[in-house]
């Protein structure tokens, strides 16, 4: 049997890796970054935003609420209450770039990174210089990575919430905001509704019972607070932290150094000013006599 000579067996490498660059390029980018491939993952992350919102509105009317209580006991609860929504801000933001980068991360590695490191691979078949594929299959490993990010935290804060109840952490926030708005509205209706909001309680007997206000004040804040940071860490910690994680175990795997410590970096710089230093020192001095 007739052994494939080299030359045919690298032609035949090319010619698959042009097609695999020529499919990831016109196929895979076009699919694989249509919204309707990420309909679910949009879905998601737009009922987060949603429940954003209703946090936000919650955290409006409650810091009103607690501001209307009679006395200036309770206005510094109600500014820190009113802060909340520069964070809820934040977690917004955060949510428009993941769902941004949903879409543009897988456009822009398969049209854009796997043909380059299927060039790279291609050069690297006919000159055969390691930097090359190292760099090609970091590109590749690395377009994927991003690929994964934003699914793979959606996954982990799916989880999350559901091991911590976020979704009840929230209704009480927006129950206690609705009491509160209720209570200010018209106290009559507080009690007749049965669940009798805290203000209007504190609107029969102000005298008596303002330290009651506070009270209910700082547990409303302390509801928001658990609220707010359940939602930073869903959407803005949890990505970076797969992020990272994603990163170690490719370093983990392809065998990559990690980068030195900052001590160690002070060492080595050290040590080669001393060594200079040494060289400098042992050189034969040069005189005008020469």
């Amino acid at each position: 049997m007739k052994s494939i000579s080299p030359n045919v067996k690298k032609g035949i490498a090319v010619a698959a890796l042009v097609v695999a660059a020529l499919l990831s390029a016109f196929v895979l980018a076009g699919r694989l970054s249509d919204p309707a491939f990420h309909a679910a993952s949009i879905a998601a992350l737009d009922e987060k935003k949603v429940t954003v919102t209703e946090l936000t509105a919650a955290v409006a009317g409650g810091s009103i609420a607690v501001s209307a209580i009679p006395g200036d006991a309770t206005t510094p609860i109600a500014n820190q209450i009113a802060e909340m929504a520069t964070y809820l801000l934040l977690v917004v933001g955060a949510i428009l770039l993941e769902k941004f980068l949903l879409t543009m991360s897988c456009l822009v590695t398969f049209q854009y990174l796997i043909p380059i490191a299927c060039g790279l691979t291609i050069a690297w078949l006919f000159c055969r210089r390691a930097v090359l594929l190292r760099l090609a299959a970091r590109l590749t490993v690395f377009g994927l990575i991003i690929c994964l990010t934003v699914p793979a935290s959606l996954q982990v804060s799916a989880l999350m919430e559901q091991t911590f109840d976020t979704q009840k952490t929230v209704d009480a926030v927006q129950q206690a905001a609705d009491a509160a708005d209720a209570g200010q509205a018209d106290s009559t209706s507080a009690e007749t509704d049965g669940r009798g909001g805290w203000l209007s309680q504190v609107g029969e007997s102000v005298s008596g019972s303002i330290a009651g206000a506070v009270d209910k004040a700082e547990q409303m804040l302390s509801r928001f607070v658990d609220a707010v940071a359940v939602l930073i860490i869903t959407s803005c910690v949890l990505p970076v932290a797969v992020l990272l994680f994603f990163l170690w175990v490719t370093k983990l795997i392809f065998g990559i150094r990690l980068p030195v410590s900052p001590r160690g970096t002070v060492r080595a710089v050290h040590g080669r000013f001393r060594r200079k230093q040494a060289a400098l020192k042992g050189a034969p001095k040069q005189t005008g006599d020469d």
